[in-house]
């Protein structure tokens, strides 16, 4: 009778702590879901508090487990970021860093302004999500294929209807505000949700996670940046260091899907309508050679001069995929720069080092390649002016060539607010 009073007093306790009723099955509904040995089953009494505490110490390893795998790639650093988890660097994420400056909306559904962003990227879908305007099929795929994405997969979805608002806001400019906030927003849930993925990619999940990793880019340049140009840009170079990594990881199973054009007609190819108004000035092979000297005129640490030379490198290979003879250079190859050491490059362009700077002014010259993109169009100018006020005067004659390409460039009419990506 004694033992029957304290499973009672048990389940009263229970009852009163989580407003549960027991269903007295051995063991319990009640402590099979709180992970408790249940008095019904055999087990002695055990206090919620104690069991709330057990479980609360293995989310908070869990959690902590996944911060640190984060850390890995600009992308993953920026999901940890939004999740507001603790883990081994207090450092917000990139797109944290970025977007610090745009008020987020009050709690709360809009589902009317998520209506409208739906229906605008189904109406501008050609000028909001991709170059080939002129092939009906590249536009289907977005059009089609990447909402069925995003009602499987809800990150997807909250990043198309980010990356959405922002072109609303661009061509509405009187209420670009109140777009722009729902636009952070709808990231902010985005990289939550991706963070809960699996990692790495299956086949289940492969389309998902490619499309998600290039609008995060592409959105993270169309958001107005809430910091200096250069110290933007290094931001950047954190945020999308993991796409290549990430492409790699699904390129099996998206090249088996539905985007399989986009790898090879869309991101991957050339960038036609912007080479084809775009003349590669005289001296340019002379000048990047002349960079290697630029590295060496003055004193450095050594692992500086290693970076430097490596990202160096890398450079006058993407340069020269612009000749014509290769017509090569492509939307993936500019954005995806630096792939190599680009930690310790971003460190070195955010400590000032002028070598790092003068690399990065000839780097703004690919950038403007894309100018004519809505979601890019003035990066190379705003970084290339910040990098000028940054040197001093004995280094500022290694970025005339850059600033005569970029800054000092006749500047074309703009036909028309909707430019393809």
């Amino acid at each position: 009778m004694a033992g029957l009073n304290e499973r009672r007093k048990s389940r009263t306790y229970v009852y009163a702590q989580t407003g549960e009723e027991c269903n007295e099955e051995k063991p319990c509904s009640n402590c099979v879901r709180h992970g408790v040995a249940c008095s019904l089953a055999g087990g002695p009494y055990v206090p919620r508090e104690d069991a709330k505490n057990r479980r609360t110490s293995t989310t908070s390893s869990s959690a902590s487990l996944t911060q640190t795998t984060s850390q890995d790639t600009g992308l993953s650093s920026a999901t940890a970021s939004a999740t507001g988890s603790r883990g081994p660097s207090p450092r917000p994420g990139p797109f944290q860093v970025l977007t610090g400056l745009i008020e987020r909306p009050p709690p709360g559904e809009n589902w009317t302004l998520d209506l409208e962003l739906m229906h605008h990227f189904m109406l501008h879908t050609g000028f909001v999500l991709t170059e080939h305007h002129d092939m009906e099929y590249i536009l289907d795929i977005w059009r089609v294929e990447l909402p069925k994405v995003a009602f499987q997969f809800e990150y997807v979805m909250h990043s198309l209807l980010g990356f959405s608002a922002l072109h609303k806001a661009y061509v509405e400019p009187e209420n670009a505000q109140r777009l722009r906030e729902s636009a952070v927003d709808h990231l902010d849930k985005a990289l939550v949700l991706y963070r809960s993925e699996p990692s790495p990619a299956t086949a289940e999940n492969a389309n998902a996670k490619f499309v998600f990793t290039w609008i995060v880019a592409l959105f993270a340049y169309a958001i107005p940046p809430s910091l200096p140009p250069i110290d933007a840009i290094v931001e950047l170079f954190m945020l999308v260091k993991g796409i290549d990594a990430i492409l790699s990881e699904t390129w099996f199973w998206v090249s088996q899907g539905p985007f399989a054009p986009i790898l090879n007609r869309g991101f991957q190819e050339a960038v036609p309508t912007a080479l084809e108004s775009f003349a590669v000035p005289e001296g340019i092979d002379f000048g990047l050679n002349h960079l290697d000297y630029m590295i060496g005129v003055d004193a450095m640490l050594p692992d500086d001069r290693r970076t430097c030379a490596l990202i160096l490198t890398e450079l006058k290979g993407i340069y020269n995929t612009m000749h014509p003879a290769q017509n090569s250079c492509s939307v993936a190859s500019i954005l995806c720069f630096p792939k190599q050491d680009s930690g310790s490059f971003a460190q070195l362009v955010k400590q000032r080092l002028p070598q790092a700077l003068i690399i990065l002014a000839y780097y703004c010259v690919m950038l403007d390649i894309l100018d004519p993109r809505w979601w890019i169009h003035g990066w190379s100018k705003r970084v290339l002016q910040d990098v000028l006020g940054s040197l001093d005067e004995q280094w500022r004659h290694w970025i005339e060539w850059p600033v005569q390409t970029v800054l000092l460039k006749e500047s074309t009419p703009r036909a028309s607010a909707n430019f393809m990506i």
